[in-house]
């Protein structure tokens, strides 16, 4: 049997995606780009750093996973 790890990070996504009605990325990169001018808002980075906590196979390859 194998077993299914919780990845924070996809929660902490779907919260956000939730909260914000699909456009917590965009309006991260938007602030990440006009206020501190970043080319990355950091979202994937975070992701993944979420998801390897609680799972230490965890790939990286945050953007291929959709939400809806």
């Amino acid at each position: 049997m194998v077993m299914k790890w919780i990845k924070l990070g996809d929660w902490l996504e779907a919260i956000i995606h939730i909260i914000t009605f699909g456009y917590g990325e965009y309006l991260a990169l938007w602030i990440a780009k006009k206020i501190f001018g970043k080319d990355s808002c950091g979202c994937c980075e975070r992701k993944q750093w979420l998801n390897r906590l609680t799972d230490k196979q965890y790939n990286g390859r945050c953007n291929e996973i959709k939400l809806f």
